[in-house]
């Protein structure tokens, strides 16, 4: 594992693109560094709904994101496009219980230069691996002053902020 060294996202600048440089990383067999890497991220695409099921009456919220990560290593450039959908449902209209269902598909990118695009021929563009997962989500209230409850969390320098 790599440490991750900085985090350039400019929302005014491009929203759609966030870097990443990486710190030392791992050395070659023979004991030498392998060099400086780096990577870019790109939304290519986003769209999102909002309904409630007839059935239960929960209210849903449907998102999904394409996005190409492009890893640069010495020597090398490692591109990889996925797709995310996921569905987040707050149970039982409890603004303190959300449940989610994610979907990530993983694809081939069309460079015709290499096995992966002759792959990505063959298969006709469509994803090659998908990845399900359940989310369980419970907002943590705190006690802020006797019978007040308010959201709050842990902030990675140890400090509890309250909404």
């Amino acid at each position: 594992m790599t440490p991750i060294e900085e985090v350039e996202w400019d929302p005014r600048k491009d929203p759609t693109k966030l870097s990443v440089s990486f710190g030392a990383g791992p050395l070659a067999d023979d004991m030498r560094p392998l060099g400086q890497r780096s990577g870019e991220i790109y939304i290519t695409g986003r769209r999102s709904e909002s309904s409630v099921d007839p059935e239960t009456g929960d209210q849903v919220f449907c998102g999904s994101e394409r996005s190409r990560q492009v890893l640069l290593v010495p020597g090398d450039v490692i591109v990889s496009d996925t797709e995310t959908i996921t569905e987040f449902r707050l149970m039982n209209n409890d603004a303190n219980h959300i449940k989610a269902v994610s979907r990530i598909a993983v694809y081939l990118t069309p460079n015709p230069n290499s096995r992966e695009g002759v792959l990505w021929q063959q298969v006709g563009g469509k994803a090659v691996a998908f990845f399900d997962y359940e989310i369980d989500m419970k907002r943590k209230l705190e006690e802020v002053q006797p019978g007040v409850f308010k959201p709050c969390v842990l902030t990675p320098k140890d400090v509890i902020q309250c909404g």
